[in-house]
């Protein structure tokens, strides 16, 4: 009788669920940077850390000094069929394990914490992790997740407690929603970058817009205001 397999907490779990994907979607494990990037860890030290947990576990097989070597024991969801599939030979003759794109596939990105669709509330940190599809995100490893809440963004769909995906970048165009900080404080809303209506200053200032109607736009000069990133996608639970 095989012995159960311990279990993951939810950060090893998310780093099992990235490795996995990764392999399914490239044909190669990822590399430590990669998996630093996608995660916003502060060191290789910490990567290791994860990576040591999940050997020890039984869940990968790292051998050490070898490049993108990590292998797949056992699988944390439901891409197991996939990971434990028969071997083939290569053109060489040597076995390797055929890897098929997993139809449930999914991508782990860092919830940064809770972004105000309103007035700014808290500022952007890591918290957690929350399971997304890869076909609604274009680039993982500069993508991150916020729980919204307020109501000014409810006229494009926002509502409280949903959960948007963001592209890091630092620049937007005219209408993009976008979440920025001011005074260290985040907020998502609609960008503009234009001349202030009250004053008619031919200085640029940025429009914060919200969208409900029932709310004014903030006005910012625009280093007040840090762009973090544009919002790509969105996930409601019922």
């Amino acid at each position: 009788m095989k012995t159960p397999l311990p279990p993951l907490t939810p950060k090893e779990k998310s780093v099992l669920e990235f490795i996995e994907a990764h392999i399914l979607s490239s044909g190669v494990s990822p590399s430590y940077q990669e998996i630093k990037d996608h995660f916003g860890l502060a060191s290789f030290n910490s990567v290791q850390n994860y990576l040591k947990q999940l050997t020890n576990k039984g869940y990968i097989s790292n051998p050490q000094n070898l490049k993108r070597a990590i292998q797949v024991l056992h699988s944390a969801s439901a891409v197991q069929d996939q990971l434990q599939s028969k071997t083939v030979s290569t053109k060489t003759g040597s076995p390797r394990t055929q890897l098929l794109q997993a139809r449930d596939e999914i991508l782990s990105l860092p919830l940064l914490g809770k972004v105000a669709a309103g007035q700014p509330i808290e500022a952007i940190k890591h918290d957690e992790f929350v399971d997304v599809p890869p076909s609604m995100v274009k680039n993982p490893s500069k993508s991150f997740a916020l729980k919204v809440q307020g109501d000014s963004m409810i006229e494009d769909g926002i509502f409280d407690e949903d959960i948007i995906l963001i592209q890091k970048q630092n620049s937007a165009n005219n209408g993009d929603i976008i979440v920025a900080t001011v005074d260290n404080e985040a907020t998502v809303k609609r960008f503009y970058l234009r001349p202030r209506p009250e004053t008619g200053d031919a200085d640029k200032m940025v429009e914060l817009r919200p969208s409900n109607s029932t709310m004014k736009s903030m006005w910012y000069t625009p280093d007040e205001v840090e762009i973090r990133g544009i919002v790509v996608g969105l996930i409601r639970k019922f």
